[in-house]
């Protein structure tokens, strides 16, 4: 009967050898060395003989035979880097040798993939294969991060143009909840000074996620680096600074919310930009009516609402962001809607006209708005909340006026009773002025007191006294009286 034949040896990679060998001389030890070495041929793949060969050998594993291969040198390198990365350019330098298969392995074994990507497209490419630590918070209200985005949707606007808005957004580290947000149409000052408003105000219809930050990081956007943005920070008592250049890991909590956005809520709404293209389609069909821009924003203000109540995160460990806000204790320094009317709006120029002020096609009106007509204020508000603005006047904050489609009947009275009050205050000052003009200029029926009996303190004024002034010097002329004026001449006839 032939005996089976023993399975042909195959390579072993030299680790495997190396931890092989360590073990075994360790059993050798104990007396235990047979048993070992047979259950080590079976693990591996190998003959029993192969293996007393690697204990035997006493130098280790011998390398594994084959041709020497081709390795790239410091020039090579530098010859890929001035070819843009292109292998096939390097190899059409060499003359065609080596292959350019060779080539392409000798620079993967020389090079990693974030070297390789770097010389063919650049640094920001090549940050994409870096590791990087993570920075997580330990309370709530720790460190904010602050970014703009483009939503890739098309919207309408009032006047029928057709954009995509940006948004503005503040994310909490630690709790990873979007505190507050704005969309507009283009990034700007004032767009980040409403959203931070709106993350820093915890009363309805803001919060219950919001207060004052120990610090807060943005990249180095020309919106964020705006004087007014940083002022308001750091007058808040806010570390306020901008991130190094190319470094969105260093704030990618907010980098994934973005990410979110797309594939949660602009997926599926009509004039999403990144949907498949459809090919070959025997007839155009027509674009789906778009979303005009408050009808945008009153879903993002449902997404964001749902993201921080029911979105299970799995870097909070299936909590919600909001449930991880509200299992933290840190105290929230929280700040009065009145304290940051002057801080933290977009601002424009409007003049009060006889409705009110007139903004984004509609009026709007308040009590203290009365007496206004025709002077120049600001007027505050936020880019995406119409409902109210602020109006402000030499700096001063005047009053909120509300459109005038949301005026209630209290509000209504309140206006009706002011111009009442105003109608009453000049009709006392006009009375008043009545009455200082009468005792002005009331009659004087009595020769007043020679002067050192009146004395001063009879307290009596030139107005209301006839003063004497002396004797009329001699050389002064004097007025005749009636009976010495002469007769006129008698008039000549023409005749």
């Amino acid at each position: 009967m032939a005996r089976p034949r023993q399975q042909a040896a195959h390579y072993v990679s030299a680790e495997v050898r190396g931890a092989a060998i360590a073990a075994l001389s360790a059993f050798r030890a104990h007396g235990r060395l047979n048993e070992h070495v047979a259950l080590v041929a079976r693990e591996v793949g190998v003959t029993e003989r192969t293996v007393w060969r690697w204990v035997t050998a006493g130098g280790g594993p011998k390398p594994r035979r084959g041709r020497a291969r081709f390795e790239v040198t410091a020039e090579d390198i530098a010859e890929l880097a001035y070819r843009h990365g292109s292998v096939a350019a390097v190899h059409r330098a060499r003359g065609g040798e080596p292959s350019v298969w060779t080539l392409r392995r000798a620079f993967d074994r020389a090079l990693t993939p974030g070297r390789l990507a770097g010389l063919e497209r650049g640094e920001r490419v090549r940050r994409n294969f870096d590791t990087y630590l993570t920075r997580p918070a330990q309370h709530r209200n720790e460190c904010w991060e602050a970014d703009h985005c483009e939503f890739a949707i098309e919207v309408v606007l009032p006047d029928g143009q057709v954009i995509k808005p940006w948004v503005t957004s503040f994310l909490d580290r630690f709790s990873r909840a979007v505190c507050g947000w704005a969309i507009s149409g283009y990034p700007s000052q004032e767009s980040v000074l409403a959203a931070l408003r709106a993350a820093i105000l915890t009363e309805p219809p803001y919060g219950p996620v919001g207060g004052i930050p120990e610090s807060l990081r943005w990249d180095r956007g020309k919106e964020f680096l705006a004087q007014a943005v940083g002022s308001a920070a750091r007058t808040l008592g806010v570390d306020a600074r901008p991130l190094p250049a190319y470094s969105p890991h260093l704030k990618g909590a907010l980098e994934r919310f973005h990410e979110s956005i797309e594939t949660l809520l602009l997926a599926e709404l009509p004039g999403f930009a990144h949907a498949p293209a459809r090919v070959r389609e025997r007839r155009p069909t027509s674009k789906p009516a778009l979303l005009t821009l408050d009808a945008f924003v009153a879903c993002f203000a449902e997404f964001v609402l749902r993201y921080n109540t029911e979105h299970l995160h799995s870097a909070l460990g299936g909590d919600t962001p909001l449930e991880r806000w509200l299992g933290d204790d840190t105290p929230v320094v929280e700040m009065p809607r009145e304290q940051l009317h002057h801080l933290l709006l977009a601002r424009e120029t409007r003049v009060v006209g006889k409705r009110g002020i007139r903004m984004f096609g509609a009026h709007y009106n308040t009590a203290e708005l009365v007496g206004l007509v025709g002077e120049t204020v600001e007027v505050r508000f936020m880019p995406h909340r119409h409902e109210g603005v602020e109006v402000f006047l030499h700096e001063r904050h005047v009053g909120t006026a509300l459109r005038d489609d949301l005026i209630d009947e209290e509000e209504a009275e309140r206006l009706r009773r002011r111009r009442r009050e105003e109608e009453r205050w000049l009709a006392r000052q006009q009375r008043d002025a009545e009455r200082r003009r009468a005792r002005r200029f009331e009659a004087v029926t009595a020769a007043p007191p020679a002067p050192e009996e009146a004395g001063p303190a009879r307290g009596l004024t030139p107005s209301r006294s006839l003063i004497n002034h002396g004797e009329i010097p001699a050389h002064w002329v004097r007025p005749l009286s009636p009976d010495e004026v002469p007769d006129p001449p008698p008039r000549r006839s023409r005749r």
